[in-house]
Protein backbone atom coordinates (compact mmCIF):
# COMPACT_ATOMS: atom_id res chain seq x y z
CA UNK A 1 0.00 0.00 0.00
CA UNK A 2 3.19 2.24 0.69
CA UNK A 3 4.57 1.68 -2.68
CA UNK A 4 0.63 2.19 -4.25
CA UNK A 5 0.66 5.89 -2.24
CA UNK A 6 4.48 7.14 -3.66
CA UNK A 7 3.77 5.79 -7.03
CA UNK A 8 0.66 8.15 -6.76
CA UNK A 9 2.35 11.08 -5.59
CA UNK A 10 4.93 10.88 -7.97
CA UNK A 11 3.07 10.58 -10.90
CA UNK A 12 0.72 13.63 -9.77
CA UNK A 13 4.23 15.62 -8.87
CA UNK A 14 5.38 14.82 -12.48
CA UNK A 15 2.35 15.51 -14.23
CA UNK A 16 1.45 18.26 -12.44
CA UNK A 17 5.12 19.82 -13.59
CA UNK A 18 4.55 18.92 -16.80
CA UNK A 19 1.65 20.86 -17.17
CA UNK A 20 3.26 23.82 -15.32
CA UNK A 21 6.18 23.75 -17.89
CA UNK A 22 3.99 23.44 -20.68
CA UNK A 23 1.72 26.50 -19.52
CA UNK A 24 4.86 28.48 -18.50
CA UNK A 25 6.64 28.07 -22.19
CA UNK A 26 3.99 27.95 -24.54
CA UNK A 27 4.18 30.01 -27.31
CA UNK A 28 1.55 32.87 -27.88
CA UNK A 29 -0.71 32.61 -31.04
CA UNK A 30 -1.25 36.52 -31.46
CA UNK A 31 -0.04 37.40 -34.87
CA UNK A 32 1.93 40.93 -34.75
CA UNK A 33 0.25 43.80 -36.46
CA UNK A 34 1.43 43.90 -39.91
CA UNK A 35 3.15 46.82 -40.93
CA UNK A 36 2.96 48.59 -44.12
CA UNK A 37 5.71 49.25 -47.20
CA UNK A 38 5.67 52.93 -46.26
CA UNK A 39 6.28 52.67 -42.63
CA UNK A 40 9.08 49.45 -42.92
CA UNK A 41 11.35 51.50 -45.36
CA UNK A 42 10.81 54.64 -42.85
CA UNK A 43 12.31 52.65 -40.34
CA UNK A 44 15.08 51.65 -42.89
CA UNK A 45 15.92 55.06 -43.35
CA UNK A 46 16.03 55.72 -39.80
CA UNK A 47 17.94 53.21 -39.05
CA UNK A 48 20.65 52.77 -42.29
CA UNK A 49 19.93 56.20 -43.22
CA UNK A 50 23.16 58.20 -40.89
CA UNK A 51 24.31 61.44 -40.76
CA UNK A 52 23.55 63.44 -44.32
CA UNK A 53 25.61 66.32 -43.30
CA UNK A 54 28.65 64.54 -42.54
CA UNK A 55 31.31 63.82 -45.09
CA UNK A 56 32.12 60.28 -45.52
CA UNK A 57 33.77 60.27 -49.25
CA UNK A 58 37.78 59.62 -49.42
CA UNK A 59 37.59 59.08 -45.98
CA UNK A 60 41.18 57.67 -44.29
CA UNK A 61 42.08 54.16 -45.41
CA UNK A 62 41.53 51.43 -42.65
CA UNK A 63 44.39 50.03 -41.43
CA UNK A 64 44.82 47.15 -38.61
CA UNK A 65 46.77 49.15 -35.46
CA UNK A 66 49.64 46.45 -34.88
Amino acid sequence: MLIGISTGIAISVCAGSAFWMLQQFSPVDEAPAPISERARREHAERFFGGDPDRKVRGGQEMRPRW
